[in-house]
């Protein structure tokens, strides 16, 4: 022990044991009297919650083993540190009332005065954008004091004119935002710091103990040199290094910038992406875990993206880890709830009341009313969707289309009842304090009581784990806390805004799963050097997660930190050597996994601390790692015990029953089965379809209906012979508009509204075309011409086996002089027929689409006396492009026919045998990927 004075002791403690260890010996000689170990008059400062944490169960476990009984110290992390070192002269005021006062503050000021601190300001009524310009002047306004500086001392070494006039406004913005705060009755603490230490005024009875807190800020060395008290240092480092330390513990940044770490080059380990640095991970835990157990191994991660990838991995292996960083509240259920409520508010569409509805809480609790009301509870999401997916909804106060809300009542309610729980959120503006109270009672309404207990959500349901329940009391907290925020400093808002306001603050909060007996830790970096596990591997020894950078700051760029005398880069460096260098001395075993590119595919170079070496060895390091060669070692998943590829379960064919499973057959099911007879049984058997419920524009073939639909309705009208293409244009827009606006409403997403546009200019050349037929003999003999079993017994009959076939013609055409007819059929592309029908190959043409020769077999059933083999065949093509908007007669031999008749028997053949085997060929635009895992 090294004695500075009186009232300061430091303590070196060496490197060679973890600190932690060391210090709690420490403690033991000299605060243990007979059999207590009485540690109630310290204050044990650690610089992490982690840290802290671990520090309180060691002691523990250090006071059990030796029989004594504990009086626990006060344990707390240096940012809690300051308030312990004087009493305020008021209540403080917490980080979300600074912000109303900033916020307050910025409020009061003219707009063309704030011109310097933003180019673009929020809107007036942006309330959220404004708090969030508020809290980025707090978070500064906190930086500078954290380093004994204010605005004013900025502006005086600022270079620019403009910069000079920032700082100033800034300056001024401060003296208001006071001036709030006194008034409010309330304490600024950084202001009650500064105060306390230009008077004296830092005391405290109990004695502060320092346990590897190197990094202090400016300000808590400030307070700490102005403290009327004890302080003790413990310092983890040998007694003969103790110029690279101030009398603090801090480290000297100028001694660690030049220090030499004592790596290994087997310590490093090269890996490429963040999925090879996982397995990577694995491989050195394999190796670990036959030298050490589970508790003795930590893995250390230096961004927070890699740990989920790792956790997968290690899982896969069959370790269960514990991330000491927890998850953030908007990544449990109660988060995601508060993010797309707040959505929804905002916006109230009907794409964000189905992204609310599949919430899995609210979803249960709209089903719960559907099953209670005895209305097929499942069929109500699928019923949203379908609207979403043909109608093209947008805001849920607009008119909607006459046919979506005949066909989907269901999805109506739900968004009735879905304004009816919201509904307290809607009107009036009311003070935040009181939203808070409201988003408590609506989160009660959702979730029981029970909630905070892990239970289960309206009684029904188990929790999916107690994540979620401690999220839950979390937020609830939160929000007991914000609804007694000062009066004076309370905002007006309306629900939208309170809501965002709530979800933006518990993006900040975070929950914390329990650790159990053999879970491995993950540990962020600035935790790692207080650990006390004997073996560690670290991911991502890469820039720019270590050392991490402070020159991308807005306001307050590198150089100008350096000007300052600021926390900069070269103090981040420092830090993080000293830190390597605990890491390397007080471990049994070390490994750094460097790799090649982040979680998001980024390169990543290696960190510079591999710099904190002579050249030769810093060169060939780099030299190594770039090989990316590392010894080979098999892990062993869970998932390499079995053939599954997945937990999805594909669709089986059944066992044959001898009855044939499709009675009847559309044109169009023959295609598909053509492709695969797999895809075709999903399809046609188990009616098992895509949905998409998130596109806001037509799909190729709702676009192909809009057109189909004007020109069949024109194909009825009494304009349907017109010969003047003005007037056929005109009839044909006509009949679109109220096509789209019998299906999609008067409101509709800008990109319907210009597929509508575009739909209309390609009726314009239609028209043309369609004039030139009239002037040609043709008319319109009939349009959506209905061929099925029912109507006409239409069939398809092989081997005493009938397959009911099905059809609707868009158009059929009469030549009265020459007595001609002819099947056409609108396409919105302008593609021939041959080119559709027909694909070549090395045997000659083979049939892919059996469309027009199946509409040759159904000639018979439609009420016209002629051969079959006499009507011409093809297409009316509608195509973006003017030039291949025309009508294809197809150009088929009688023995292409006859084989596409063969072909269609022996489709009905195998179907009738329910051959519906896949097929191995590639299939394009295939809605069944997922499912077949391809």
């Amino acid at each position: 022990m090294l004695s500075m004075n009186d009232t300061l002791q430091t303590n070196y403690l060496g490197w060679d044991r973890p600190l932690l260890h060391r210090a709690i010996e420490t403690l033991v000689k000299n605060y243990q009297h007979d059999s207590l170990f009485d540690l109630s008059s310290l204050i044990c400062v650690l610089p992490t919650a982690y840290s802290a944490y671990r520090f309180e169960k060691l002691v523990k476990e250090v006071s059990a083993r030796l029989g004594l009984s504990l009086s626990q110290p006060k344990t707390i992390t240096l940012g809690q540190l300051p308030e312990q070192l004087y009493t305020p002269r008021r209540n403080l005021a917490i980080e979300f009332e600074q912000t109303l006062a900033w916020s307050a503050a910025l409020a009061e000021t003219n707009p063309d005065e704030l011109a310097p601190l933003v180019p673009t300001l929020p809107h007036k009524h942006e309330v959220d954008s404004w708090m969030e310009l508020a809290a980025t002047i707090r978070g500064l306004y906190e930086d500078l004091s954290s380093n004994q500086l204010s605005f004013s001392s900025v502006a005086e070494v600022t270079e620019s004119a403009s910069d000079t006039r920032r700082w100033d406004l800034l300056a001024k913005l401060y003296s208001r935002y006071l001036s709030t705060i006194n008034e409010a009755g309330l304490s600024d603490p950084h202001f009650e710091r500064r105060y306390m230490i230009d008077r004296g005024l830092c005391a405290s009875e109990k004695t502060v103990v320092l346990i590897g807190t190197s990094d202090l800020s400016h300000l808590q060395l400030a307070m700490l040199k102005a403290f009327q008290g004890r302080i003790i240092d413990m310092i983890a480092a040998p007694i003969d290094h103790a110029s690279h330390f101030d009398a603090f513990g801090c480290i000297e940044t100028a001694k660690w910038t030049n220090w030499e770490l004592p790596l290994r080059d087997e310590q490093l380990i090269a890996a490429g992406d963040i999925a090879d640095q996982s397995t990577a991970v694995a491989e050195v835990y394999q190796l670990f875990a036959s030298q050490f157990s589970a508790e003795e191994i930590t893995i250390g991660v230096t961004d927070e993206t890699q740990v989920a990838p790792i956790e997968f991995e290690m899982r896969g292996a069959g370790v269960n880890s514990f991330r000491n960083l927890g998850w953030t509240v908007n990544r449990t259920a109660i988060g995601r709830l508060l993010n797309i409520t707040a959505a929804h508010l905002k916006s109230k569409t009907w794409q964000t009341l189905a992204t609310l509805v599949r919430h899995a809480d609210v979803h249960d609790w709209i089903s719960s009313y559907f099953k209670n009301a005895k209305v097929d509870g499942d069929k109500w999401l699928v019923e949203l969707d379908q609207l979403l997916a043909n109608h093209f909804p947008v805001g849920l106060g607009d008119e909607l289309a006459s046919i979506a809300k005949e066909k989907h009542p269901q999805a109506i309610e739900v968004a009735r009842r879905i304004e009816k729980w919201l509904a307290p959120f809607s009107g009036f503006d009311r003070p935040l304090g009181k939203w808070c109270e409201s988003i408590s009672e609506w989160l009660r309404s959702l979730y029981s009581d029970e909630m905070l207990k892990g239970h289960t959500p309206l009684g029904t349901e188990p929790m999916a784990n107690a994540r979620n329940a401690m999220a839950f009391g979390s937020v609830l907290g939160l929000l007991e806390r914000f609804s007694a925020v000062n009066a004076e400093l309370d905002l007006e808002i309306d629900g939208a805004n309170a809501m965002q306001m709530i979800v933006n603050r518990t993006a900040e909060l975070r929950v914390v799963d329990i650790q159990e007996p053999d879970d491995v830790k993950i540990l962020g970096w600035l935790d790692l050097a207080l650990d006390d596990a004997n073996a560690i591997v670290v991911a991502g020894l890469n820039h720019p997660y270590v050392p991490s950078a402070v020159t991308n700051d807005a306001f307050l760029p590198g150089m100008l930190r350096t000007q300052l005398k600021m926390s900069d880069n070269e103090r981040r460096y420092a830090r993080d050597v000293y830190h390597m260098q605990l890491l390397l001395s007080t471990r049994q075993a070390v490994r750094f996994v460097v790799g090649s590119k982040s979680a998001d595919g980024s390169p990543t170079p290696p960190s510079r601390l591999l710099g904190a070496a002579t050249e030769i060895d810093t060169a060939r390091r780099i030299r190594n790692l770039l090989s990316q060669q590392r010894p080979k070692t098999t892990i062993t998943h869970v998932w390499d015990a079995t053939g599954e590829r997945t937990n999805i379960t594909i669709p089986k064919l059944p066992a044959s029953t001898g009855q044939c499973p499709v009675q009847s057959m559309s044109v169009t099911a023959f295609r598909d089965y053509l492709a695969c007879p797999y895809r075709f049984y999903l399809r046609h058997v188990l009616k098992q379809k895509p949905l998409d419920d998130l596109s806001n524009e037509l799909a190729a073939n709702q676009f192909g209906d809009l057109v189909h639909g004007a020109v069949e309705e024109f194909g009825k009208s009494e304009e349907k012979n017109e010969s003047d293409a003005g007037r056929i244009e005109e009839s044909m827009i006509r009949h679109l508009r109220t096509y789209a606006e019998k299906r999609y409403g008067k409101h509709v997403s800008s990109a319907v509204s210009l597929q509508i546009r575009q739909a209309e200019r390609r009726l314009k050349t239609v028209a043309i075309e369609q004039a030139k037929r009239i002037a040609e003999g043709w008319r319109i003999h009939d349009t959506e011409a209905v061929v099925d079993d029912r109507k006409n017994g239409a069939c398809i009959e092989i081997d005493g086996f009938k397959m009911a076939l099905r059809g609707r013609l868009d158009r059929i055409d009469f030549h009265p002089e020459s007595g001609r007819w002819a099947i056409l059929d609108y396409k919105t592309h302008g593609h021939k027929p041959e080119k559709k029908h027909l694909q070549k190959t090395e045997e000659g043409y083979q049939w892919i689409d059996l469309q027009l020769p199946l509409y040759r077999m159904m000639i018979p059933y439609l009420d016209i006396d002629v051969n079959p083999v006499d009507v011409q065949l093809g297409y009316f093509n509608i195509s973006d492009k003017d030039e291949e908007t025309r009508i294809n007669i197809a150009v088929f031999d009688e023995a292409l026919m006859e084989q596409a008749r063969e072909l269609i028997l022996d489709c009905v053949r195998r179907i009738r045998n329910e051959d519906f085997q896949p097929t191995n060929k590639p299939i394009e635009y295939d809605d069944y990927a997922m499912i077949l895992q391809m």
